[in-house]
């Protein structure tokens, strides 16, 4: 299929699928489901499998990936040469796969542990479980050649998120200017919401001082251009307190932070600054899915809006899992329904 055609077929395509979407209003029809096995005919329909309860909820979070995964291969495939920046976004997967194989090897599992199936789309070799080396050569990631220790094991998934970034970047950078301008900005301001959400946890959760965090920003030591300003905001804040809102105020993206209350103790909430980053990616994602039909910028934007999807069923589902309460899940994603 030429450019043109395929360009038209996606965009046609990608809006019935956003349209059928779980997210923004239709998150609300998921919050109200009170059973796991409600949740899955609300999401899939059909009858209902043969898994115990406390499988229930795994099963979903993956039918919900492999069906989320599905529909981008449908849309990618339909290009002769999909574009790198798309490319690029699906390899999150192959990653996140790579990490769940080292994490089993350093666990003496025997059997390789489930793997997000993205097709022809993969890089690694993973019929070579569990010879990791075997698994990851010939690609960027060949350096991954072993099962990290328990001290590596931090830094050497900290890299291959780098790497993502890293090619994720590029990717955008070797787009036409016309397709470069349909995307740049969602991608920008994911890198810059990741490498804040990452510094705060880092500093909120973990104590960690502004000299350990700055090396495990994304692309904080790329030469990329545009690099640098994908990580100013997060260093910018590396040198402020935890329990001090007013060392916040002047800050750009102090939106992200969890209200404060005069007079009240305020304490930095990773976790709600995670939601409203996450509120923020969708509607620029679907800002961006309509304003530029028949580019790079639908893919891009497609892929965005089923991650949260992804994630939101996800909550709902361990929500379930766990008992808790219609409210308390609104407590947790923050009332997602407004996104």
């Amino acid at each position: 299929m030429d450019r043109t055609s395929a360009d038209s077929y996606v965009y046609a395509k990608a809006c019935g699928m956003v349209a059928r979407s779980w997210t923004g209003p239709k998150t609300s029809k998921l919050l109200e489901t009170r059973r796991l096995h409600d949740l899955w005919v609300l999401l899939f329909g059909g009858d209902l499998p043969l898994y115990p309860e406390g499988m229930l909820a795994l099963m979903i979070e993956r039918k919900a990936q492999e069906r989320s995964i599905s529909d981008f291969i449908t849309l990618l495939s339909a290009y002769d040469s999909p574009d790198p920046v798309s490319l690029a976004l699906i390899s999150l997967y192959d990653l996140n796969n790579l990490k769940a194989v080292s994490s089993a090897l350093s666990l003496g599992q025997k059997e390789m542990p489930y793997i997000a199936d993205i097709g022809a789309y993969t890089r690694f070799n993973f019929s070579a479980w569990p010879d990791i080396a075997q698994i990851t050569a010939g690609t960027p990631a060949s350096w991954y050649n072993r099962v990290p220790s328990a001290d590596e094991q931090v830094q050497w998934e900290t890299r291959l998120d780098h790497l993502y970034y890293h090619t994720l970047w590029s990717a955008v950078l070797s787009l036409s200017s016309q397709d470069r301008a349909s995307c740049k900005e969602l991608i920008s301001e994911e890198i810059i919401l990741q490498n804040i959400v990452w510094a705060l946890r880092l500093k909120a959760n973990y104590g960690k001082s502004a000299e350990e965090i700055l090396p495990l920003l994304a692309l904080n030591d790329s030469s990329l251009p545009g690099a640098d300003a994908l990580v100013e905001p997060a260093r910018s804040i590396l040198q402020c307190p935890v329990d001090s809102f007013a060392e916040w105020e002047t800050w750009k993206y102090r939106w992200l932070l969890n209200p404060h209350e005069e007079g009240v103790p305020w304490l930095l909430d990773p976790r709600w600054a995670q939601m409203a980053g996450d509120k923020k990616l969708y509607r620029l994602a679907l800002r961006s899915f309509h304003r530029h039909p028949f580019t790079t910028g639908v893919l891009v934007s497609f892929f965005k809006i089923k991650q949260l999807e992804e994630y939101m069923i996800q909550v709902v589902a361990e929500g379930m899992r766990l008992d808790a309460t219609q409210d308390q899940m609104n407590e947790y994603m923050g009332d997602p329904r407004n996104a």
